[in-house]
């Protein structure tokens, strides 16, 4: 019911803190290689399984898990950039190319982690048990939620002094605001593009993570991506603070509709917002016009 709405907004932000890494991601990306990848959806999906590897074979609990999950994913991410993507870029392949390539490899990652030898095709439960929640000014505030908000504030806050503060951070940045100045400027784009490549992978495996603690992990996971691609254009896409407004943004409302709306009508709903939303102002919310 409506009444409900201030606990359905706590626990849509963090669904929202979710889809808000996997966006960032995708548009620090788009941002840096001008290349829509559509192999980010499965990073999510990676770091469910080695989620699931981390919390139930290991028996780590879920704040160690955090960092071992991402590394891996973006380790995964990186070879795939530098092994799949790099060569067709080397030889000036056009972007069609290089996104078909993205598309190809995401296939295989579904294909590689569905076998039974791997993970297998079922859903997969990463938890043990779940602390009853506590009470904030009247609203019940559960602790996956407050892990997940936390988790993705570290996360943002970490990769913005990276971007900000730090000599990489900044050639990434000169990177994705003109490949050819950087290059004048003696920065190497290629190896820019394989640090965008980690970061971001480490940002949709950590968000598998908190996908599979909170619901489940496995193949189906990589799903959610697409509504994370919408919430990066919904903020305006390539922008990293657009991302996260609109992966918030997208978290809530999804969350609002599937309880107190129609649970059926969930997707088409959300998706016929955002699709009223591009109407209106196509470049995103967030996203500043060029001069």
């Amino acid at each position: 019911m409506l009444s409900d709405l201030p606990q359905q907004i706590v626990f849509g932000l963090g669904l929202g803190a979710i889809y808000a890494l996997v966006a960032i991601g995708f548009s620090l990306t788009y941002r840096t290689m001008g290349l829509l990848s559509f192999v980010h959806p499965q990073y999510v999906m990676l770091g469910s399984v080695f989620g699931y590897t981390a919390l139930v074979t290991l028996g780590l609990p879920l704040w160690a898990g955090v960092v071992p999950v991402g590394v891996a994913t973006g380790v995964a991410a990186l070879l795939i950039d530098q092994l799949g993507l790099r060569p067709i870029r080397r030889r000036g392949g056009l972007e069609i190319a290089l996104i078909l390539a993205t598309v190809g490899w995401g296939i295989v990652l579904v294909e590689a982690v569905r076998q039974d030898w791997a993970y297998g095709p079922s859903a997969l439960s990463l938890r043990g048990g779940a602390r009853p929640p506590f009470t904030l000014l009247g609203v019940q505030v559960r602790w996956d939620t407050l892990a997940t908000l936390g988790t993705a504030a570290l996360l943002v806050g970490g990769l913005s002094v990276f971007l900000r503060r730090t000599r990489i951070g900044r050639a990434v940045r000169a990177v994705g605001e003109s490949r050819e100045t950087a290059a004048l400027m003696g920065i190497n784009a290629e190896a820019m593009f394989a640090v965008s490549a980690g970061v971001s992978g480490l940002l949709g495996g950590v968000a598998g993570l908190l996908v599979g603690w909170l619901f489940s992990a496995g193949i189906a996971t990589g799903a959610i991506g697409v509504k994370a691609l919408a919430a990066a254009v919904v903020g305006g896409f390539g922008s990293l603070p657009g991302a996260l407004a609109g992966g918030l943004l997208v978290g809530v409302f999804d969350n609002v509709v599937g309880v107190d709306v129609s649970a059926t009508w969930r997707d088409a709903i959300v998706f016929g917002l955002i699709i009223g939303v591009l109407l209106v102002r196509p470049s995103g919310l967030f996203r500043r016009r060029a001069a």
